[in-house]
């Protein structure tokens, strides 16, 4: 199974070309003008592809935009070409060895995050739900409970608190187009259909 794999929904996109669960190529991009850098980046993309995933957000109104037009493009009529991931299916794929309490957080507009929560047991039949969070309550649960944090809002938190006192995993902050891919195929592999192909805006 061949996969092209495309991460729009932050200021640092990706793109990723996978053959089962192995990635072959993937290049990163970082710029606030995401939809001039991710068609500069355009070289990496291959004819013969059994799948273009697409990331649904939450995240940028423009980024995920593009990763979704180009992604439908790419397919023309055959929409079942397109898998849809959302942002922290892919975090969360990334931790799901890993034990604790998780909080992901994607910066939505003023004082408002999404987020999703994990506990450690990754399923793959279900997205995990995404709501929305006051900055406020952000805090109160990381006062309240012993949980890491994860995602690109994180970095979003640290104009409000000393971030240096909170947990968090630093290795993965933002979603990538080959974590994307792997998910991907964890769940073509296992017969479960894509969601809906639709965005999940942030801002």
């Amino acid at each position: 199974m061949k996969i092209l794999s495309i991460e729009t929904t932050t200021n640092f996109g990706s793109i990723a070309t996978l053959e089962n669960c192995n990635l072959k190529k993937e290049i990163f991009f970082e710029s606030s003008d995401i939809a001039g850098e991710f068609i500069e980046k355009l070289d990496i993309i291959y004819d013969d592809f059994d799948y273009v995933v697409v990331s649904t957000g939450p995240g940028s109104w423009t980024g995920i935009r593009i990763g979704i037009s180009f992604a439908k493009g790419l397919v023309l009529a055959e929409k079942n070409k397109i898998y849809a991931v959302n942002v922290f299916d892919a975090l969360f794929y990334s931790i799901k060895n890993m034990k604790g309490k998780f909080l992901g957080i994607v910066y939505s507009s003023k004082d408002l995050f999404f987020y999703s929560e994990f506990n450690g047991r990754f399923n793959y039949k279900k997205s995990f739900s995404i709501k929305k969070i006051s900055l406020k309550d952000i805090l109160s649960l990381i006062e309240r409970k012993n949980i890491f944090l994860i995602g690109p809002g994180v970095l979003n938190l640290k104009e409000f608190i000393n971030i240096e006192k909170v947990k968090t995993i630093d290795f993965l902050c933002y979603p990538r187009a080959s974590l994307n891919g792997i998910v991907a195929y964890q769940k073509i592999k296992r017969n479960i259909p894509s969601p809906l192909v639709e965005p999940i805006y942030g801002k």
